[in-house]
């Protein structure tokens, strides 16, 4: 049974979270296809998979509370932009998994997880993650976000 990846669990106290974000920020997100409109991969033991919608976004990207679907502003895309927009699809992704099936609170504990798989897999794919991070923050500053 080794190398096997066995599904986590929602935690239960403190120290249980702790470890559960320790584990997660360490389990690796493969297997990350585009098809159409959707995205796909899988983490922590799980298979992800959400709708992909573009349009114009107040915070460059977000998900659906509802529905399977991850939004991503329409700045962000274009050829010259693809391994951020691909990037962004994952790292939203992953937050809306963790929000929902472990519970962790969306702007700290499953934003820096899904950060670090973000930069994992834009680094994995050649990515630089200097200038990601700048398209982010410019387009973020364009929308009026301080």
């Amino acid at each position: 049974m080794a190398g096997r990846i066995v599904p986590l669990k929602a935690p239960s106290g403190k120290k249980g979270r702790k470890r559960l974000i320790r584990m997660l920020l360490h389990a690796p997100v493969s297997q990350v296809r585009f098809r159409g409109d959707k995205v796909f991969l899988n983490f922590a033991g799980h298979r992800i998979s959400d709708d992909i919608v573009v349009k114009r976004e107040r915070h460059v990207a977000d998900w659906s509370r509802r529905r399977k679907e991850v939004f991503i502003d329409r700045n962000i895309s274009g050829r010259d932009r693809e391994k951020s927009f691909r990037a962004l699809c994952v790292h939203e992704a992953v937050e809306k998994f963790l929000a929902e099936k472990f519970g962790l609170t969306v702007d700290r504990e499953a934003d820096a997880v899904a950060r670090r798989k973000e930069r994992e897999y834009l680094e994995k794919n050649g990515g630089n993650w200097r200038s990601h991070e700048l398209i982010v923050y410019w387009d973020w500053h364009h929308l009026g976000e301080e």
